[in-house]
């Protein structure tokens, strides 16, 4: 079931809290009224407040950009 595994659950929060970071910048604020933003996404987590799926690719996208050719 989603959220069994403590790694997965952790990738889905700290995804949760950028997310409502980005979107408290968009709305001109700096922070939450109570809690931390990262206090907040895993709650949501946890309460599976926090939709996701897996993505099957057929490539794996790189997380870094290739380095020009060396001469």
């Amino acid at each position: 079931p989603q959220g069994a595994n403590k790694y997965e659950m952790s990738i889905v929060a700290a995804r949760e809290a950028r997310r409502l970071n980005n979107q408290l910048r968009m709305n001109g604020e700096t922070e939450t009224s109570s809690a931390k933003v990262t206090t907040l996404a895993l709650a949501r987590a946890l309460h599976h407040e926090v939709t996701w799926q897996y993505v099957v690719s057929s490539a794996p996208v790189p997380e870094t950009p290739a380095l020009p050719p060396t001469e």
